[in-house]
């Protein structure tokens, strides 16, 4: 027995491979599932890695068509709930926006063209002109260029122009796929608009109920800032820009229109430091071509402007503003800039307020330990400089800040939840109505005395319960048996005696 028993444990037991249920041998459930999908993650990131360079322009015309879709969304919204059909609405807006930039081209473009390449001639006298004047007024001298422009327009009619005709073919082949890159987005944009809820329903009923909830609170968010910050901005940009350019114009600075297109566009759309680099260039043409007068002209015209958008223009256009640190928002946009190139740095604010949003309503929070690192030590005598920024705040600023509408004391630095928003976020994470508005050390709060809740008080229970049942009693004694009124005032008067007598907070005021 013991010679056989030694054979059977040599021999293969093909059983072992797929053992039954209960068999100590059998892997857990789970492992197959955990398995199958790490073959597939491997295949993924193996088809990512090697045929992401033939998939790239793909990728790219769908992220331009999405965004498109969702920065003409507010619009196709307004238009529905004036009783358009949807498709006809995304089709108005789209084609509108299509109309509206061949015009624009058409209008200005041969314009923008002649003033871009005489600005590009001009930088060499431009900078001849600062360098003597920073050599007249300081001991430093500035390196000397040499026709610039000349050297640039040179390249372009020359090496640009000799490859041009030495691969017109392919050139011709790289025109006609830009053309094609271009119809893909605009019809992609197109079927998305189109589709709007129908395209949510086609994805959600792959997904469980309560994720469904998750997946639509994700899509609100993304949607709502992404949407919001293209639509507002792009409408701040084209402000912005209409303004500079009938500035310039009036104070006949030449090349008005790239100044003020660089302008309206680098200051809405690059964060922080994007109004004092979009005014830098015009103040320098300003001050070079017309004098140093008109370059501080401009310094106060975008100093102004700048006032009246912050108040007036950005409160009523921008309702759901972005909360981004103004650090994080620029090192995101260097960030998105480096990895995507110029259509990752114009989307890096959206998709990054897009992201806190959601950890603000994903995340748990919890409170804060008391540690001397959470807070600046206290001050323990005030300077005379600090004490004169005091009274100028407190009799000055704050003075005229009160009298500011409420409307125009919004920044970039709040973000506001709409109802929609806080509706998902209850339903999918069974929040209370209140659980989300933190408890103040400065709420209201009203003194009960301790008898109210006492039995001979509160016969109908305890609590809130016998608040509720004694306003039933209280509502029910001015109705007489028909559901009406009493007929005598004598009766509505001891019914409401009895109402203020049965309602304990009559007691408290």
């Amino acid at each position: 027995m013991t010679e056989q028993s030694a054979n059977n444990q040599k021999k293969l037991d093909v059983n072992s491979l797929f053992p039954s249920k209960g068999d100590p041998r059998r892997p857990p459930e789970w492992y197959g599932r955990a398995l199958f999908y790490a073959v597939i993650a491997v295949y993924l990131g193996w088809f990512a890695f090697t045929s992401w360079g033939k998939i790239t322009y793909i990728v790219f015309d769908i992220i331009i068509a999405l965004f498109l879709a969702l920065a003409v969304e507010p619009l196709v919204i307004r238009l529905i709930k004036h009783g358009w059909k949807r498709a006809v609405a995304s089709v108005t807006c789209l084609v509108g926006l299509l109309v509206i930039v061949v015009v624009l081209l058409g209008l200005f473009g041969n314009m923008f063209v002649q003033q871009l390449i005489s600005m590009v001639k001009g930088l060499p006298d431009l900078y001849n002109q600062f360098a003597a004047l920073i050599a007249e007024k300081t001991q430093f001298k500035l390196p000397e260029m040499n026709d610039l422009g000349g050297e640039i327009m040179k390249n372009v009619k020359g090496s640009w122009v000799t490859d041009f005709a030495g691969q017109a073919v392919s050139t011709t082949m790289g025109v006609l796929g830009q053309i094609l890159n271009f119809t893909t987005a605009i019809m992609v944009a197109f079927y998305i608009s189109i589709a709007g809820p129908k395209l949510r329903r086609s994805l959600c009923q792959w997904i469980a109920p309560h994720s469904q909830r998750r997946f639509l609170m994700v899509w609100t968010v993304v949607q709502g800032q992404i949407s919001g910050f293209l639509f507002s901005r792009s409408i701040l940009a084209a402000i912005n820009a209409a303004c500079t350019a009938v500035f310039l114009m009036i104070i006949k600075v030449p090349y008005w229109l790239p100044l003020a297109l660089f302008c309206g566009v680098v200051s809405q759309f690059v964060p922080t430091l994007g109004t004092y680099i979009g005014g830098a260039l015009p103040v320098m043409f300003a001050w070079g071509e017309r004098g140093l007068g008109y370059g501080i002209g401009v310094v106060v015209f975008i100093t102004v402007y700048q006032q009246i958008e912050n108040l007036l223009l950005s409160p009523k256009i921008s309702e759901r503003t972005m909360d981004l640190n103004p650090c994080i928002a620029f090192l995101t946009v260097l960030l998105f800039g480096s990895l995507f190139g110029a259509l990752g740095a114009f989307l890096a604010l959206p998709i990054t307020a897009s992201i806190q949003v959601l950890l603000k309503v994903s995340m748990k929070r919890y409170p804060l330990v008391d540690m001397p690192l959470m807070n600046d030590p206290k001050p323990k005598k005030k300077s005379k400089m600090v004490e004169a920024a005091d009274a100028i705040n407190e009799h000055v600023i704050k003075p005229v800040s009160d009298r500011i509408p409420r409307q125009a004391k919004g920044s970039s630095g709040h973000v506001t939840f709409d109802d929609q928003i806080k509706e998902l976020q209850h339903q999918v994470y069974d929040y209370p109505d209140d659980a989300t508005q933190p408890v103040s050390e400065d709420s209201p709060t009203v003194a009960i005395p301790k008898n109210v809740f006492d039995a001979q008080h509160t016969p109908h229970g305890s609590g809130l319960d016998a608040l509720r049942a004694q306003s039933a009693d209280a509502a029910g004694a001015a109705h007489d048996e028909d559901g009406h009124p009493g007929a005598s005032g004598e009766d509505s008067t001891d019914a409401g005696k009895d109402s203020a007598t049965d309602n304990p907070r009559s007691r408290w005021r």
